[in-house]
């Protein structure tokens, strides 16, 4: 077992969550949780957070950000839009930003993770989100409700297109 699973198993321990599904029919609130390599990727989350918002869902978004320095601070905290960097977590999982707290408290509908690529500091929050029902592109995530195979296509674009299309047709059985 690596630090990184120990870490999270030795946290995730302490979380009690409601599972629960829920989809784009019968959400009234969902996070998305994503990375930031660019301001392209920002914009394509903000459009999708958009298109949701206009649904009548509460959305709010916390992204993990590469490069904070090449972001600039224009985008932080509009909008409930929020963001961090490595600095707002230690390797060891302790949390030092209480926006990052707060997402994690939030006991929405729905979590979307929209990270192409594993990531301790996403990992480990999508894994201590108290949300009901948590969707994730990494097909091998296991803090997941529903996994969607992007089969190899690591393309933002793609996953989103595909969170909305699975999202849009599943019921609840």
């Amino acid at each position: 077992m690596s630090l990184k699973d120990f870490i999270i198993t030795k946290n995730i321990k302490r979380i009690r969550r409601d599972v629960q599904f829920s989809n784009f029919e019968t959400a009234n609130t969902i996070s998305v949780l994503y990375c930031i390599r660019n301001k392209s990727d920002y914009e394509k989350v903000k459009q999708f957070s958009s298109e949701l918002s206009k649904k009548g869902i509460i959305v709010s978004t916390l992204a993990y950000v590469f490069k904070p320095d090449e972001i600039g601070n224009n985008y932080f905290g509009q909008d409930k839009n929020n963001f961090f960097s490595d600095k707002h977590i230690t390797k060891f999982g302790k949390i030092n930003e209480s926006v990052i707290s707060d997402f994690l408290n939030e006991k929405t509908d729905i979590l979307i993770n929209l990270c192409t690529e594993k990531l301790f500091y996403t990992e480990y929050l999508f894994a201590l989100s108290k949300a009901k029902f948590k969707v994730s592109g990494l097909i091998d995530c296991k803090y997941s409700d529903l996994n969607i195979n992007l089969n190899n296509n690591q393309n933002l674009n793609f996953l989103i297109e595909q969170v909305t299309y699975y999202l849009s047709v599943i019921k609840q059985a």
